[in-house]
């Protein structure tokens, strides 16, 4: 399976600027989501539509993800 695309909302590039080691967190798990798109977080809700979101702790932040199986 070729690797997924990771998309990241403009309302990342708007928040506070992480620590240099939080960024190096960040972008190690985002990376890792194109070749692991079902990767837990460390927790998960459910959107409107009842699709799982995994919410990953990185530092300050608290990434949110899924994995969009139509579009990779």
């Amino acid at each position: 399976m070729p690797p997924y695309k990771v998309l990241v909302s403009i309302e990342v590039l708007q928040l506070e600027r992480p620590s240099r080691s939080q960024r190096d967190e960040i972008l190690c798990f985002l990376e890792s989501l194109a070749s692991e798109p079902n990767k837990g977080g460390d927790y998960e809700e459910h959107d409107l539509v009842g699709r799982p979101i995994q919410i990953k702790i990185e530092g300050d932040y608290a990434l949110t993800c899924w994995a969009d199986h139509g579009i990779h």
